[in-house]
């Protein structure tokens, strides 16, 4: 029974870090660029979900999800647009683009501090506490919306990379900038929707795990595992993303009672080496581009 909860709870922690490390992996194969400032936006996509709760107190979590996700994909696309094409345009070095992404993760980080405090918040919502049954076993209710969301995000993406001009023209850009300007596509617009997508798919990890820990200016360094799971799945593949984000959290849940809690996110990385040694670019490096 003990093993059995701490997978669910592996696989929950997992499709954060998955939907974290999806934000990662679309802004690398847009742009090839690794944007630190993902995990910040998470970050700031939780506190926008306690925003909405604390001014309208009785609004149903999805509505949170639905309003945290779009304000926060909307203010990435305004990251984009003022910080990142004006750096790309100059053509700047690729180590002043990471400093620059470092440097907004920074920003927001200290911005959340002095806008929401330094002490951790927690949703004030029965979702927050209530636990669920089933077969004998507890789990949290949140994990039902993250069981429920996964799917759909994965469906939604599909749908509008391969049915919408938009999404199609942002593959395109993705795969060959100079070729898909000379077929008429807005490659600056591309890069706009993938830094959208890839902050609500931050804002909708930072909602989902609120109710299962807490919000705090200093939550993004969970973004560190994100990463190791982008990588473990590939960079620029949005499967390989989630793929990788289940290996870490199931790997450091299990792994953290089998040896010990304290071990947690040593044995993250453990994973990710261990992967690393037997596929150095990933686990779906043939089907990443």
């Amino acid at each position: 029974m003990e093993f059995m909860t701490q997978l669910m709870s592996g696989l929950a922690v997992g499709c954060i870090y998955a939907l974290v490390a999806v934000g990662y992996s679309m802004i690398y194969r847009a742009m090839g660029l690794v944007n630190f400032a993902q995990a910040d936006i998470m970050m700031l996509g939780a506190f926008v979900g306690f925003s909405l709760l604390a001014v309208m107190p009785g609004l149903p979590f999805w509505m949170v999800i639905l309003g945290a996700t779009v304000l926060t994909g909307a203010f990435g696309a305004v990251i984009e647009r003022v910080a990142y094409r004006p750096a790309l345009k100059r053509n700047v070095d690729q180590i002043y683009l990471v400093m620059l992404t470092l440097g907004i993760g920074i920003v927001l980080s200290n911005t959340a501090l002095l806008i929401w405090g330094a002490n951790p918040v927690v949703y004030a919502i029965p979702l927050t506490h209530q636990v669920y049954t089933v077969a004998g076993y507890p789990f949290p209710a949140v994990y039902v919306y993250i069981a429920a969301v996964m799917p759909l995000m994965l469906i939604g993406l599909q749908l509008f990379f391969s049915k919408t001009w938009i999404g199609v023209s942002t593959r395109a850009a993705a795969d060959d900038k100079e070729t898909a300007s000379l077929m008429g596509v807005q490659v600056g617009r591309a890069s706009g929707v993938s830094f959208a997508i890839a902050a609500g798919t931050g804002a909708l990890a930072g909602v989902l795990y609120a109710p299962i820990s807490f919000v705090s200016y200093d939550m993004g360094v969970i973004g560190v595992k994100a990463i190791a799971a982008a990588v473990i799945g590939t960079l620029g593949s949005v499967p390989g993303a989630i793929i990788g984000g289940l290996i870490i959290g199931v790997g450091e849940t299990v792994g953290s009672q089998m040896i010990a809690p304290q071990y947690m996110d040593s044995i993250a990385f453990v994973v990710m080496i261990l992967i690393l040694l037997v596929r150095p670019t990933g686990l779906m490096s043939k089907g990443a581009r």
